[in-house]
């Protein structure tokens, strides 16, 4: 079976990318709290120690100064709403739920008390109880925006998405600057694009692009921007965003795997790899611990084999595509697979051995060249990648390059001749035959953009991401088509 087969099929076995990945809401924050002055001088100080406790994360301090507090001035909302606050982060849930409710008592129409309860509620799955205290946020002070952001999580985590969206954009409204608010809503539009049912591509990447603006430094927005911009066929305003997230935070892994997709669609196969084992080597935990989307180990060793196989890497292929068979329950066509390049590698070993040259040497200068590349040094770059070729004229990597640097200094037509001369060192790849269709589009040739995209798509058997808009040019091709039959026929 081809390489892009094996891909295809063990795709078809479970391995294909949920189309975001991302958490259902947006991490929740709550607002600081300063302490009221209270009738008994004694307690502030305390109180003021609870609170710098409180941000620096050490909850038990925390919790035992503003305890000393409420001792001394029992009827200080603030310290009943720090102390549930506390309570709640270090999982002490019971008597955060009676400190919350002991706060709201003290002041029934204090709002940023009942939304922080209703956040606390959220999180313990008791989402009407939550909505009542949001609910109650409305009616008390109906310009707040924050009540309607978490109404709106609830709403999606329900599956009233129609709802989810009207609340989110409530509060953008209220709030514009409220990221978070312009993030969730942008995603929610998304998904509702996704499910078939009314929505607007360009409304939730405006949003999107309005969360970036006002949360500029926060990777997850910029990530959850560029896995959007793939779905619309914008793959280089998606590869900015992802250089972007990666640059403010380089332990981001689902960034780097999404970005080594885009890579490998784009027929890059050393940057995917780069990509993936960046992803590789960070840890669950860190993922987990900054709440940021999850990946599969498994679709990202698949995407390393079959990159690494269609280097002619077969032995790191092999090993890889092992890995990827442990964690299949229904692994028959990764084994298979397996044996298949068990062979082929065999055979491969007695072509290396009549080499003209090192391939050690090949990948050097590779790494060489895409290190002045991603230096900005293009001319020296470009000058590596044909050192290459006058070794091993037969390089795809290097002649892929070369059209990576042509289409950056604007020459698409120069660009294409490259990308054309790879594809036939690498037929079986389908991500070259996605490259020149994106590339088809860039050029203005959306009917040649439309049948290069079903050429990848009969070689990989779907579209790695939306396909909308690729579908949408294959329908102008068959209207024009259709035209120009209907205007011979006609005698036009």
């Amino acid at each position: 079976m081809s390489v892009a087969g094996i891909f295809r099929t063990l795709l078809m076995f479970g391995l294909m990318l949920s189309v975001l990945g991302y958490p259902a809401c947006a991490q929740e924050s709550y607002p600081n709290m300063r302490p009221a002055r209270p009738k008994n001088p004694k307690a502030f100080p305390l109180a003021q120690q609870a609170l710098a406790a409180f941000k620096s994360g050490d909850y038990a301090t925390c919790i035992q100064l503003v305890k000393r507090a409420i001792a001394m001035d029992s009827g200080n909302k603030e310290y009943f709403m720090l102390l549930a606050l506390a309570q709640a982060e270090s999982g002490n849930v019971t008597e955060a739920d009676v400190n919350f409710r002991s706060a709201i008592n003290l002041d029934s129409n204090w709002v940023q008390c009942r939304n922080n309860y209703a956040v606390f509620l959220k999180k313990q799955g008791k989402l009407d109880a939550a909505k009542n205290q949001l609910s109650a946020c409305f009616h008390i002070k109906p310009d707040y925006a924050d009540p309607y952001f978490h109404m709106g999580e609830i709403k999606q985590m329900q599956g009233d998405l129609d709802g989810a969206i009207e609340d989110y954009q409530t509060a953008v409204n209220l709030k514009p600057q409220m990221a978070d608010a312009q993030q969730a809503l942008g995603l929610a539009m998304y998904e509702r694009t996704q499910s078939g049912r009314p929505g607007e591509m360009a409304e939730a990447v405006d949003k999107l692009e309005q969360a970036v603006k006002y949360s500029p430094n926060n990777p997850l927005i910029h990530y959850h921007l560029a896995v959007i911009y793939c779905s619309d066929g914008r793959l280089d305003q998606a590869e900015k965003e992802y250089r972007i997230a990666l640059s403010l935070d380089p332990q981001f892994a689902a960034c780097h795997y999404e970005f080594g997709r885009l890579r490998y669609y784009r027929g890059d196969l050393d940057r995917c790899l780069i990509e993936m084992k960046a992803a590789a080597g960070i840890s669950p935990a860190v993922t987990e611990q900054k709440k940021q989307p999850a990946i599969d180990i498994a679709k990202l060793r698949l995407y390393i084999s079959t990159a690494d196989e269609l280097k002619g890497r077969y032995p790191e292929a092999i090993d890889a595509m092992k890995e990827v068979a442990s964690m299949q329950k229904n692994n028959a066509v990764a084994l298979k697979h397996i044996k298949d390049l068990e062979k082929v590698a065999r055979a491969n070993a007695k072509k290396r051995s009549k080499l003209t040259y090192d391939p050690e040497q090949i990948q050097n200068l590779i790494n060489e060249g895409l290190a002045q590349t991603e230096n900005g040094n293009t001319e020296q770059a470009r000058s590596t990648f044909q050192r290459i070729l006058s070794i091993d004229p037969q390089s795809f990597e290097a002649t892929q390059n070369i059209g990576f640097l042509t289409e950056a200094a604007g020459d698409l037509n120069g660009a294409m001749t490259q990308y054309r001369k790879a594809s036939e060192m690498l037929p079986d790849f389908d991500g070259a035959y996605y490259n020149m269709g994106y590339l088809l589009e860039k050029l203005g040739l959306p009917a040649d953009a439309g049948m290069m995209y079903q050429k990848f798509h009969e070689i990989a058997g779907s579209y790695p991401y939306d396909p909308k808009h690729i579908v949408s040019l294959q329908q102008e091709d068959a209207r024009e088509r259709a035209k120009r039959e209907e205007f011979k026929k006609r005698g036009y």
